[in-house]
């Protein structure tokens, strides 16, 4: 038994003895380290393509054609108000039409003041007949917020209609006539009226 038991405790001793050796670390070829970067390159692509949305159209050879602004919304015609003020209709032609670049008719000089709480645009100052030369037209002007602004008209009676970016709309409670060349009239522009100030 004596035996057995020494034979028993030199297998442990050396068993033990061999487990506890030095052990060197495995090492890999070159080969091997060369083929382990070519797996993780080939697993970074395939993630990166998994991760990208795919296309649900098909691409267009031709590209969009330009949609144009909505047209501008035509001005109400406001009734005269006053008895001295010549016969006609804000928005019959030609007063409906741009003013003529080089007048041959009287103009006068009107100071436009913009007393709203935003912008005006585009504010409309179209006179209410022809004058005596047959030249009628519609101005327009865009004003800042409470900028003043001197502007040359035709002599004669206009309405007013002001879009202000607040939002609101302005316009003329009655004609504004403008003759007198002597004097700059000064016209404003408040959230809902516009007349002489």
């Amino acid at each position: 038994m004596n035996q057995k038991f020494i034979f028993i405790l030199a297998i442990l001793i050396v068993a033990g003895l061999s487990a506890c050796g030095n052990s060197s670390a495995p090492t890999m070829s070159a080969d091997d380290v060369k083929a382990s970067a070519v797996a993780n390159a080939w697993a970074a692509v395939t993630l990166t393509q998994a991760a990208m949305p795919t296309s649900t159209s098909a691409p267009t050879a031709i590209p969009p054609t330009h949609t144009p602004f909505p047209s501008v919304v035509p001005f109400p015609t406001i009734p005269p108000l006053q008895s001295t003020v010549p016969a006609g209709n804000p928005t019959a032609d030609p007063c409906n039409d741009v003013p003529p670049t080089k007048p041959k008719g009287a103009t006068v000089q009107i100071e436009l003041v913009n007393k709203s709480d935003g912008r005006v645009s585009p504010l409309s100052f179209g006179m209410v007949a022809p004058n005596s030369l047959g030249e009628c037209g519609t101005y327009t002007f865009y004003l800042g917020n409470h900028e003043t602004s001197t502007q040359t008209v035709l002599a004669g009676c206009y309405w007013g209609y002001g879009y202000i970016d607040t939002p609101s709309v302005a316009k003329t409670a009655e004609y504004l006539c403008v003759t007198d060349a002597a004097n700059v009239a000064a016209i404003w522009i408040s959230n809902e009226v516009i007349g002489f100030h």
